[in-house]
């Protein structure tokens, strides 16, 4: 077979390989699934020198992202770097066929150079040149897909500024619980929430801005006639604020609902199902507030609660005493267990100045004296 067959028939396998894959009625997760555990691909594309990784590339990724792109619903202009990282950094572990070949040939030399067979030795000392040379950089497979990994890494936070956002204001606040949460949470989603919370992280959802930019509509929100960003849509129009209301109190009902109860008479929360916290500090600075803030604002608001409670809870500790116990049994440990510390036996508790967002957090309890 001449080296023109054997791409050619590199291009027919991949191209089949997808097509079948994207022919079966499954959700966009099983279908990378499937990808990623097809070992054909990786069989014919090892043993062959004649092949760099730079023709792979060009001819191999391109057919790769052409279906990636279609199932995950991520158009030309979204970048394909968040997907290709690890699942605790928010991707979905994801290796295009050139990363694949890289592997390969990286086994292959690293057999050469450690074999007890002189002559094989001999063989390998002899061709650490031109090509091989970006093989022989690398001890292992698992060193290949690192470097792969920290190249879009970089991407994301020096290159992308807007599409790399999200990752930059994550990688950097993000709690390690939430980390490790969210691929099983992502994973549990139907199809079209599934895709949206990709588009969201690399945003490349069709807003209004980015439909400006794409020469398809005006930036202006249909609805407030404001600029609509993303972060204009999830946290930002004064025509949907009840929808907003509705996810702060999504997330304050989860944690009033699952603090550890024991010894606990009355929890104060601003829910009509609690007892206002108000009664115990007055309207001049509520307790409870939390702010579920958009990703890149997440140290902005962290520090701005802080400051506006910070002489409230110097007086609160004059009023009450601070209260530690074991959040071992509560589902809430999942998520924010070192935000407590429970170990007295207080009748009442209220939050104060519950200062949080999904990812960063900050909490101080106190009971009554």
């Amino acid at each position: 077979m001449t080296n023109n067959e054997h791409k050619s028939e590199l291009v027919s396998l991949l191209t089949d390989l997808m097509t079948e894959i994207d022919l079966k009625p499954l959700h966009p997760k099983k279908k990378i699934l499937l990808y990623s555990r097809c070992r054909s691909f990786k069989t014919l594309t090892a043993f062959h020198y004649n092949i760099n990784s730079t023709w792979i590339s060009e001819n191999l990724d391109s057919v790769f992202k052409q279906y990636i792109r279609k199932w995950l619903e991520v158009p030309i202009s979204g970048s394909l770097s968040n997907i290709y990282l690890t699942s605790n950094k928010f991707g979905l572990n994801i290796i295009p066929p050139s990363t694949k070949f890289m592997q390969c040939q990286t086994t292959i030399r690293s057999a050469l150079k450690s074999s007890p067979n002189e002559s094989i030795t001999h063989l390998w000392k002899s061709t650490c040149n031109h090509t091989n040379t970006q093989y022989d950089q690398y001890t292992s497979t698992k060193e290949v897909i690192k470097s792969f990994r920290e190249v879009h890494e970089d991407k994301l936070e020096n290159r992308l500024k807007c599409q790399g956002s999200f990752f930059s204001s994550i990688s950097k606040f993000s709690l390690p619980q939430v980390n490790s949460i969210w691929p099983t949470c992502q994973s549990k989603l139907p199809k079209n929430i599934f895709n949206f919370t990709i588009r969201y992280i690399n945003k490349s959802l069709p807003t209004h801005k980015n439909l400006k930019k794409w020469g398809l509509s005006s930036s202006e929100c249909s609805f407030c006639l404001k600029p609509e960003s993303l972060l204009h849509v999830v946290a930002g129009c004064s025509s949907h604020l009840d929808r907003f209301t509705w996810r702060h109190d999504s997330i304050l009902n989860f944690i009033a609902n699952n603090l550890p109860s024991e010894h606990i008479q009355t929890i104060y929360a601003d829910l009509p199902s609690f007892p206002n916290p108000y009664i115990i500090t007055g309207d001049d600075h509520r307790p409870d507030q939390l702010t579920v803030g958009y990703e890149t604002n997440l140290r902005n608001n962290i520090q701005r609660k802080y400051s506006k409670y910070k002489e409230m809870i110097v007086g609160q500790k004059k009023k009450f005493r601070p209260v530690k116990n074991s959040l071992a049994d509560s589902k809430f440990n999942r998520f924010l267990a070192d935000s407590f510390n429970f170990s007295a036996t207080p009748t009442d508790l209220v939050i104060v100045s519950l200062a949080s967002t999904t990812f960063q957090k900050m909490f101080n309890v106190y009971a009554k004296l």
